[in-house]
Formats: C-alpha cells, sequence, structure tokens
C-alpha cells in the first residue's frame, strides 16, 4: 500500500486516511475556516486535526482496552502506613478521572470507568480498582514532587518552594520522561503506554508547555502573558460552537500546542494575526468535539467506536511512530528569570480564584 505515512501499518493507515476523508464530509460552513473551501484546501491543518482526533481515539480505545485490578495488585509487600499513604493519594487521582468523565458525556455505560465512586456496598467491598496507567498517574502523584507541588499548589509565586529545590523537582521529572521515552522502544505495547503517559501528563499539567511559554518570555523580554490565550490552551473553557450553541472543552492538543505558542505570545506578532489564531484553535477544539457526534460509518456507528473495534495495540504503536509524541519535551535549563516566569504561569494556571 502506497503512503505517506510509511510507519503506521497497513490498517493503521486506512483508518487514518479514512478519519481525513471524513473530515471532509462536514458541513461547508463548519470546516471552510480551517480547511479552506474546495478549491484550496489547506491540508496542513486538515492533517493536523486528524492527528488530535486519532490520538483522542486511541486514548480511549486504550482505556477501554486496558485491564483493571485492586490496588493490593501494584502494592506487593508494601507495609501498612504504605498503603494508607497510597490509598490517599487515590483521592487526588480520582479527582482528576472525575474531571475526565465529566468532559466525556459520550461514555458507554459499560465502560470501567463509567462509575468511579463508592456509592454502594459492593462498590465498597470490591475496592478501588486501576489499568496500569491509572496507577502510573497515581505513582506521578505520590512519587513525582513537581506533580505533588502542582497539585497541592505549593509551586506558585509565594515560593514555598526555594529555587534549588524547584530545580531538583524538574529534574527528577525529566529523569521520568527519559526513562518513558527509552521504555518506548521496548515493544509495541510499551510504545502505546509510554506515549499516552506522556500525553496524559501534559494534559493535565502542561509542564512543557508552560516551560516553552517560560522560556520565550525570557527571550523577548515579556513579563506578563494574556491570560485568555493561557487558558485557551491549557484549561477547560466554554466555546462558542460554529455547530451552535456552545461547547465546554479543554485543549488537549498537546503538541500542536508547540506551533501555535509562537504566533500567541511573541510581541512581534501582530494582534490581528494573533486573534486568528486563537479563533482557530477554538474552532479546531469545537470540531474535535462535535466529530464523535456527527460523523458515523456508513452503518451509522460513532467513529470512535468503530475505531476501537477495528485497530490493535500495534495500529496505535505504528500511530505514535509517525506522530512521536516524545518531540513535546526538551531537557530543562534553568535560569533564575525562567523559575521566575515558570512560577508566574503556574500562579496563572492553577491558583485558586478570588
Amino acid at each position: 500500500m502506497a503512503s505517506g505515512f510509511p510507519e503506521m501499518t497497513e490498517k493503521m493507515q486506512m483508518l487514518y486516511m479514512d478519519i481525513i476523508a471524513s473530515l471532509g464530509t462536514l458541513p461547508p460552513e463548519k470546516k471552510v475556516y480551517i480547511f479552506g473551501d474546495d478549491d484550496n484546501v489547506d491540508m496542513e491543518w486538515g492533517v493536523a486535526v486528524a492527528n488530535y482526533i486519532t490520538l483522542e481515539f486511541i486514548k480511549y480505545s486504550y482505556d477501554y482496552s486496558d485491564p483493571v485490578y485492586p490496588l493490593r495488585h501494584f502494592l506487593g509487600d508494601a507495609d501498612d502506613s504504605e498503603r494508607m499513604l497510597q490509598s490517599r493519594t487515590v483521592q487526588y487521582v480520582l479527582k482528576y478521572k472525575r474531571k475526565e468523565l465529566e468532559n466525556n458525556s459520550n461514555l458507554a455505560p459499560d465502560h470501567k470507568f463509567a462509575n468511579i465512586d463508592m456509592d454502594t456496598i459492593e462498590q465498597k467491598l470490591k475496592g478501588y480498582r486501576f489499568t496500569e496507567m491509572n496507577y502510573f498517574e497515581h505513582q506521578n502523584i505520590h512519587d513525582l514532587e513537581v506533580i505533588k507541588a502542582i497539585v497541592e499548589k505549593r509551586i506558585c509565586s509565594a515560593k514555598k518552594v526555594p529555587n534549588p529545590r524547584f530545580e531538583d523537582m524538574f529534574e527528577q521529572y525529566d529523569n521520568m520522561v527519559e526513562g518513558l521515552i527509552a521504555r518506548s522502544n521496548n515493544s509495541d505495547h510499551d510504545m502505546v503506554f509510554a506515549s499516552l503517559a506522556l500525553f496524559t501528563i501534559e494534559w493535565k499539567f502542561s509542564i512543557e508547555t508552560l516551560y516553552h511559554i517560560a522560556c520565550l518570555m525570557e527571550e523577548n523580554g515579556l513579563k506578563e502573558v494574556d491570560q485568555h490565550a493561557l487558558a485557551l490552551l491549557v484549561g477547560n473553557v466554554w466555546i462558542e460552537s460554529q455547530f451552535g450553541g456552545s461547547v465546554k472543552t479543554e485543549s488537549r492538543m498537546v503538541k500542536e500546542r508547540r506551533y501555535i505558542l509562537d504566533y500567541i505570545f511573541d510581541e512581534e506578532i501582530d494582534p490581528y494575526s494573533k486573534n486568528t489564531m486563537m479563533d482557530l484553535i477554538k474552532k479546531i477544539l469545537v470540531i474535535g468535539v462535535h466529530y464523535k457526534e456527527i460523523c458515523k460509518t456508513n452503518e451509522g456507528e460513532p467513529y470512535k467506536e468503530w475505531f476501537r473495534k477495528e485497530s490493535t495495540e500495534e495500529d496505535w504503536a505504528s500511530f505514535f511512530r509517525y506522530y512521536n509524541l516524545f518531540d513535546i519535551w526538551q531537557k530543562k535549563e534553568w535560569t533564575r528569570k525562567k523559575i521566575q516566569n515558570m512560577r508566574l504561569l503556574l500562579d496563572l494556571v492553577i491558583r485558586p480564584k478570588e
């Protein structure tokens, strides 16, 4: 099969091209701003949106297929004090899992995460259950100081974390990412797990995005950033939809952000170009939300369910070899100014509302 995506399996190429083709079936008035008209199609943005949607479908499919285990499966010979500590950390993980579920109203009733609360005796006796990815998220909050400090809002401009400790925290985080990159080379399963692990961390904590902006601020002498633009990239937002009404969503375009930041946070870019880019981001996010509702197979099945049934872990791994999410990571090199900028950005992202 001739293709411009040689890293992908033949099945993944077919699924991916079908997603690109299906984007072309959107009503012209809904897509023209992003893709252009039939005589002037912007394939670069079309591919970017297809990548975004494909990653969402792989995440959904992986969540469906990842086996669940009781917490004790992962704890092994841990003593009672360690078990109690880890049980408390569970609450942090569930906080973010609930947030994820709130933004996925189309979750199937039989999905393993359709109900994660302990409302019945049966559920309490069964105990909390984790997939490998859930437990990895749990361990990030339990073991990674920078994640813990973000969750507990200790790393902002109040300087509860001194600069030397600040740098140590991010070095620990960088070492973890380097471990994921090394793991990704072991097998298809490890490629998928490591890619989705970094995706999940960046989607929830935006460390790479914020570091990149902190660097831009230092390079351009910026003392502040547009909080609305920042929220559009890393926060939860309500967006007026070109399909009618409005949608609540969050940006999980963790790789595409890197191509967008310079347009929004570079002072040399004129206001019209900045506003145009922000408008474009909104429309892409809305298409990502509505795609799942509007685009169906010829048999009337939602594309994300069709994708889940038709694809395999081998296919997902081949997509990640093409897409390479690890491109978003860069080894952190701190200066006093970058630390100050990072604290400011974390202030804007995680500080409690007044």
